[in-house]
């Protein structure tokens, strides 16, 4: 399905059952699209009315005339869109599950009072609240020229072995691959910049006042435990599952676990 709002035309996955529980958002993480869902889409839906959209530029969503002048794009520019998504929906209230940059994008909504309201229960999955260290804003910029000048198959085969975890490589790489491939270089460019500036969260954990389950993998080398243990700690209600060979991609390389640790704080 698309929408067409904020100078976007988003394509979106709207997943229901007949009488649904409750909504659940899928945000998905960098540079990837909402097919990392894809297991979780299969469980939910027939219990919930599940929304899973592809984030400005990534996927099937496109803006729908070039700017003259685009402005620089931010977190906050992606939390407008899903905000706006939800309104064209009409949906007032759901469950914001964000993986890695989705993260960052549901703790937006959050903030932000006027749409604080839309949140009922956070699930953040492979993220982190700090900001950037100068080192990885160096390597940002280092990628992102790799892209200009290289196109994404460079990026890909950088990404793959941090993405996931040594054993899930194999068995989801080309996955993974084609979502990152597929996507234009001029959206990682700007995400990449994007995520190089955004501000260090942790301050606003502690505002959090939803319930809000943190799951995290054991072998995230790009978002370790540690990180997910910090936000756990900080909300008011957190909860921390951990999952074993999962790495940055946990929704995907460890589909079941993830599942269960969803459903067990959603019910």
């Amino acid at each position: 399905m698309y929408a067409e709002l904020n100078g976007l035309r988003m394509f979106y996955e709207d997943r229901s059952s007949s009488d649904p529980t409750g909504v659940i958002v899928f945000l998905h993480g960098f540079p990837l699209d909402h097919s990392i869902w894809r297991h979780q889409l299969d469980y939910f839906s027939t219990s919930y009315r599940c929304i899973a959209p592809d984030l400005r530029g990534f996927g099937a969503s496109s803006e729908l005339k070039k700017p003259a002048e685009p402005t620089p794009l931010t977190v906050d520019t992606f939390a407008a869109d899903i905000v706006a998504l939800l309104e064209h929906l009409h949906i007032k209230s759901a469950n914001f599950v964000g993986l890695s940059m989705g993260g960052y994008i549901a703790l937006a909504i959050w903030r932000r009072l006027a749409t604080r309201k839309l949140v009922r229960r956070l699930i953040f999955s492979n993220t982190r609240a700090a900001g950037d260290t100068p080192e990885t804003k160096a390597n940002r910029k280092r990628q992102a020229e790799l892209v200009k000048t290289q196109g994404t198959r460079p990026y890909a085969d950088e990404m793959l072995p941090r993405l996931l975890a040594p054993e899930n490589i194999e068995r989801c790489g080309n996955e993974v691959r084609h979502m990152i491939e597929r996507t234009h270089p001029d959206t990682i460019v700007a995400t990449l910049e994007a995520l190089a500036a955004r501000k260090d969260m942790t301050d606003w954990l502690r505002r959090v006042q939803v319930k809000t389950l943190v799951i995290a993998g054991e072998k995230d080398v790009i978002s370790p435990p540690s990180d997910s243990e910090l936000i756990a700690r900080e909300v008011d209600s957190g909860k921390l599952v951990v999952i074993p060979n999962a790495g940055h991609l946990t929704p995907l390389e460890q589909p079941d676990a993830f599942n269960e640790a969803m459903y067990a704080f959603l019910r």
